[in-house]
């Protein structure tokens, strides 16, 4: 009959492999998304007359080399005020689809469910070695 130390060192061991085996890619996953967001750019738009067509607010700002663009935003109401002015991020491979939220908080919930999980597997690798040679 198992002891109680040979039962929680092999708990523990079976928690360190599935912290390190899940918490790892998350947080890879969660760095190359962060990674991802900063390469925004940021400038400010201006709310314009929208289309007939328009289902949200409509935006036009330029971008870094003096390009026009326009674009809804789906954030923003129809009934939002013209001349308002709003911090637009974009990207300069898609520059017609603007973000209003930071985009280096891209991945952030995978970051830290990561970086959790691998400090919990690790710790409990480690105790479990340890209990190895207590017991």
């Amino acid at each position: 009959m198992p002891d109680a130390l040979d039962v929680l060192s092999t708990v523990l061991e079976l928690f360190g492999w599935a912290g390190v085996l899940l918490g790892l890619p998350l947080l890879l996953v969660g760095q190359a998304l962060g990674r991802r967001g900063l390469r925004h750019h940021e400038t400010v738009a201006v709310v314009v007359d929208p289309p007939r067509h328009a289902r949200a607010a409509t935006v036009r700002w330029f971008d870094h080399e003096g390009e026009l663009h326009e674009a809804e935003l789906d954030d923003h109401p129809l009934s939002t005020p013209v001349e308002t002015e709003v911090v637009v991020r974009f990207s300069s491979s898609r520059p017609e689809r603007p973000r209003t939220d930071d985009p280096a908080d891209d991945g952030k919930a995978l970051r830290v469910t990561g970086t959790a999980l691998l400090v919990v597997g690790v710790a409990c690798g480690v105790t479990s070695v340890v209990l190895l040679f207590v017991g």
